[in-house]
């Protein structure tokens, strides 16, 4: 048993993912207990007080910030945390649906991370910042983008990750694609009359790993994956040829790599970071390389 003391902030969202889940949230701080770490727990809701839990954590410069929740719970604490100068290391457990970043470090259990946690495995990991808001895996907006936001919490709590396949139908066949995107990825390159993006941290949202060959890993690049307005048969074909790896020189759906570019959204389009609806001040995007350390189960 660890003796030593260290200061940590747990930062925890009862109403995240199922509730079952939340059963091993007692056992998670008795076992961090065990391991020294002398723990102060909030609740998602108190971030938005005047004494603000995180920026107390990072002024102190305490040893660790555990974040207790899904992907929308770690969007809401890098909000604060990205903004000061000294970060504790940060931690996730994973007690959402999907769990997206806590998969892409490597903690994908709360046994896991326990583990991971005890052996104090770290790594530097590049955040994403669009305007004036950060985000740790995805930013996208256009057609089929709202899904995350917009997918019952009630279907969530009961089925997990399929109430998103579920939406995603519903929306797929039932609703259009309205107005297009634009972005300037450099200064002699505009993708322009797209449905849909994402900019994506690593390679770890969903289904969309097998449309990557060159994955980014801290190399201070976010994959963009953009998707030209079509026809819903259209989309669907170029979506097959893509996960079969069979060629397609037409493909509606491009990759590259990027560490800024600038968007044109139209109004009615709401930006999507970390599966949360985000208001922006501006379209600009930009890489912060290495921004966080976080536990993980690599070191790379």
């Amino acid at each position: 048993m660890n003796t030593i003391n260290k200061q940590a902030l747990m930062v925890y969202n009862p109403f995240s993912g199922k509730k079952i889940s939340h059963k091993a949230f007692p056992m998670l701080l008795k076992k961090l207990s065990e391991m020294g770490y002398q723990l102060t727990v909030h609740q998602i809701t108190e971030l938005k007080n005047i004494d603000n839990p995180i920026k107390k954590a990072c002024q102190n410069r305490w040893d660790a910030i555990f974040i207790a929740g899904g992907d929308g719970t770690v969007n809401q604490s890098l909000q604060f945390l990205a903004e000061e100068e000294y970060r504790p290391t940060i931690g996730i457990f994973p007690f959402g649906t999907s769990n997206e970043f806590a998969k892409y470090i490597g903690m994908s259990c709360n046994i896991q991370a326990l583990s991971i946690i005890e052996r104090g495995n770290t790594k530097p990991i590049d955040i994403g910042k669009f305007g004036n808001r950060y985000f740790v895996n995805i930013a996208a907006a256009g057609w089929l983008s709202d899904i995350t936001y917009r997918t019952s919490p009630f279907l969530k709590s009961c089925f997990g990750e399929w109430a998103y396949c579920l939406h995603f139908l519903k929306t797929f066949f039932l609703t259009k694609q309205l107005n297009t995107i634009s972005v300037d990825v450099s200064t002699n390159e505009v993708i322009s009359e797209l449905s849909l993006f994402l900019i994506m941290n690593g390679d770890s949202v969903g289904p969309f790993e097998r449309l990557i060959k060159n994955s980014t890993h801290n190399d201070g690049y976010f994959h963009l994956l953009t998707c030209k307005k079509t026809n819903r048969l259209q989309l669907f074909f170029s979506l097959l040829t893509k996960m079969l790896n069979i060629h397609d020189s037409t493909s509606i759906i491009h990759h590259t790599k990027i560490k800024s570019g600038h968007f044109t959204i139209p109004e009615a389009i709401a930006l999507n970071l970390d599966g949360e609806k985000a208001d922006v001040k501006s379209l600009h995007f930009k890489v912060l390389p290495q921004h966080l350390h976080v536990f993980s189960s690599t070191s790379k």
